[in-house]
């Protein structure tokens, strides 16, 4: 078919409309992607490197041993492969279920972070977080790995009420029963504010643990708030700084809660500082090392044995003294 020069002048024109446009998009896909790498490798040249920062740092032993790193690591692994399930919900000490399985509980005031941190531990959103002060109003039972009726392997977490501001008294009453009573219970773990240090209340629940001979542990919650407060990256000796500003806490810390080592045999000798939403090397701040702690109270722990140092055997007939 022959095409008169009208015609083929249309179709040329049309064609370099189109090549003009292909060009144009390519060279904004280009320009976008270009702008893409620029604004990743900004984003990932100016994010801070903690690789170097002292995970020893987040803990204070005086009677404990801190765990290894394949401690650490076997404590990330059984809660990952655990799910927690729930088991039930109760507003009073009489109306739990019975178990064997061993249990740890989690106890702090209101807006400690409690919510978050348990969170964080049991790899699920089981607790609402809220900036209302008094979310939690039952005492929420949740089981880690194995099944009831094996009695290995098993863990059963206990999310309390919290105390002080939106707390209620009943709770309060109901929260002591089981710590009085629960014989299931290993440990209680108290959670601090590490901004701002033992409160009154904090007090008077030590000292219940002390009147009632309760296993208990001091967490100190939200150690990134001391450590990298707002939003720059803190010089090395500023860190260096906080640091030993949070060693200080710790170590008033445990001037409280084991004033006498002798008569305190319930208070476990270590404090852990940890946070629910910084992350160092890859890591939530300190949480492994609480989750450690909760298998330990449990007998769960990856147990090391430390070999003995070899002997040099000596030859029978080389013994002094025996020529």
């Amino acid at each position: 078919m022959l095409l008169s020069n009208g015609s083929r002048r249309s179709i040329g024109s049309r064609c370099l409309q189109q090549r003009v446009i292909v060009s144009v998009e390519r060279s904004l896909n280009t320009t976008t992607a270009t702008s893409r790498d620029r604004k990743s490798q900004t984003s990932k040249s100016s994010r801070p490197d903690y690789t170097k920062f002292p995970t020893d740092a987040l803990s204070y032993h005086w009677e404990t041993t801190p765990p290894s790193p394949t401690q650490l690591a076997h404590a990330s692994k059984f809660f990952r492969l655990n799910p927690p399930k729930f088991l039930w919900s109760a507003p009073k000490f009489k109306t739990m279920d019975f178990g064997d399985s061993p249990e740890v509980c989690f106890l702090g005031r209101s807006n400690v972070g409690k919510s978050s941190l348990l969170n964080t531990l049991l790899n699920q959103k089981i607790a609402h977080t809220s900036s209302k002060p008094g979310r939690t109003k039952l005492m929420n039972a949740f089981a880690i790995g194995g099944l009831e009726d094996e009695g290995r392997n098993r863990l059963v977490v206990l999310d309390m009420p919290g105390y002080g501001k939106g707390g209620r008294a009943e709770w309060g009453t109901e929260v002591l029963k089981y710590l009085g009573k629960r014989r299931q219970l290993k440990r209680a773990f108290l959670l601090i504010d590490a901004e701002h240090g033992i409160k009154a209340t904090d007090r008077q629940i030590l000292a219940l643990f002390k009147e009632h001979s309760v296993p208990h542990q001091i967490i100190m919650s939200k150690a990134d708030k001391v450590l990298f407060p707002g939003s720059r990256t803190p010089s090395p000796a500023a860190l260096d700084g906080r640091i030993a500003g949070l060693k200080q806490l710790m170590e008033d810390v445990r001037d409280v809660v084991e004033p006498d080592p002798e008569e305190d045999v319930y208070a476990w000798g270590e404090v852990l500082a940890c946070s629910s939403e910084k992350w160092i090397a890859g890591k939530r701040m300190g949480v492994d090392a609480v989750r450690h702690s909760m298998l330990q109270a449990a007998g769960l722990e990856l147990k090391e044995e430390k070999l003995a140092k070899p002997e040099e055997i000596v030859p029978f007939d080389q013994i002094p003294g025996l020529d």
